[in-house]
């Protein structure tokens, strides 16, 4: 007989573990297919692992510094930063392939926990990698430091790479919008206008959306064009009320507004910064120009409520941006065109934004008698 460690048992609640010096004797007949047992048993459980093939026993390990770059992207997608940085930590320069150095020198840029190191790092990789992979995405993020620097001709100089008309992808859309916002602090206002405009199809309807519309707004305010710069406001609020630029969007409205000579609808705007936005930074603004929050109605306010007059609507959009231009010549604020969802859509002109239905109709009547337009008045 021979004395052979007992086999864990398997039961409904799992392994079962036996004292490592019972034993069971087993006949020497049945001592093979115990063994073999044993051996099921441990593969089983994952503590065996299949003997390595003729060509494996030979084949030379494989570099680790690709596997440590590999756990280190592992690790920074995971949120694990203190991990991945450790691991970057123990790659040796120069020993990575060009297109390994290349992401761990992306990698490293964004884990550099000082500020300096961080400019020094992007810096650095647009020297070693000037065609590199990340190329566009660091020229950015150094572009947003030079800006943020307030060195907005350096920024736009860095950004001169991005071009409306042909970005696609999330980083290209952010350049441009940033791209504009530099051209504007550097003080040509006209400029950014009209570099804004001409990238309106890259970013509509894009997730940058809201950012672009503000800069729009921005741009158009400081170029003198209250009109065009409500077009932008009452665009962006209406498709992101409660993103994360409605108080500075709504604070630009009502500066707007002012600039248009309607200083009773200014004033409620700014009055619903103070109560939708209590806390932001416009509030504070707002307090401060003596204005505190009412009791009115937002339905009233000339952002979506209120009441407009429709001057034309048409088949053709070519149709409907003549009338537009017109009215804009005849001295309308506020001048929109509203895409109807029929099938072929129909083009509405408007124009104006006011409490009530008699205000609107005052501007209609201005219209019919200095131009000759036929008018209506329909809700905003």
């Amino acid at each position: 007989m021979v004395a052979l460690p007992v086999v864990p048992r398997l039961d409904g609640a799992g392994v079962t573990r036996l004292d490592a010096g019972e034993t069971r004797r087993l006949p020497r007949a049945r001592l093979r297919g115990a063994a073999a047992a044993v051996v099921l048993v441990v593969a089983a459980l994952g503590l065996l692992a299949p003997a390595p093939r003729r060509s494996e026993r030979t084949a030379p390990a494989a570099a680790p510094e690709p596997a440590l770059l590999a756990a280190a992207q592992q690790a920074f997608h995971a949120g694990r930063i203190e991990a991945a940085r450790e691991l970057l930590a123990r790659i040796p320069e120069g020993k990575l392939p060009p297109e390994k150095a290349d992401v761990a020198a992306y990698l490293r840029a964004l884990l550099a926990e000082d500020g300096g190191v961080y400019e020094q790092a992007l810096t650095g990789y647009l020297s070693r990698f000037p065609q590199g992979t990340f190329r566009r995405e660091v020229t950015l993020a150094l572009a947003k430091l030079r800006y943020v620097g307030g060195d907005y001709a350096a920024a736009e100089n860095l950004l001169a790479i991005f071009s409306p008309g042909v970005e696609r992808s999330a980083t290209g859309r952010q350049a441009l919008v940033t791209r504009g916002l530099a051209q504007l602090g550097r003080g040509d206002a006209p400029g950014s206008l009209q570099f804004l405009l001409s990238a309106a199809p890259d970013l509509k309807g894009s997730r940058e959306e809201e950012a672009y519309g503000y800069a729009l707004a921005e741009a158009a305010l400081r170029a003198n064009k209250p009109a065009a710069a409500m077009e932008a406001l009452r665009s962006m609020l209406e498709h992101h009320p409660q993103g994360d630029y409605a108080p500075q969007a709504l604070y630009a409205m009502g500066t707007a507004l002012e600039m248009l000579g309607r200083q009773t609808d200014a004033t409620a705007v700014f009055r619903q910064v103070a109560q939708r936005f209590p806390l932001s930074y416009e509030a504070t603004r707002v307090r401060d120009r003596g204005i505190r929050p009412g009791s009115g109605s937002s339905a009233l306010l000339p952002i979506g409520g209120g009441f407009a007059i429709q001057i034309g609507a048409f088949t053709r959009r070519d149709l409907a941006d003549g009338l537009a231009r017109e009215l804009r010549q005849a001295g309308a604020v506020d001048v929109s065109i509203r895409t109807g969802t029929e099938s072929p859509p129909i083009f509405r002109v408007r124009a104006g934004s006011f409490p009530t239905r008699d205000q609107a109709r005052a501007l209609g009547e201005r219209l019919r008698r200095e131009r000759g337009f036929s008018y209506q008045v329909v809700p905003r």
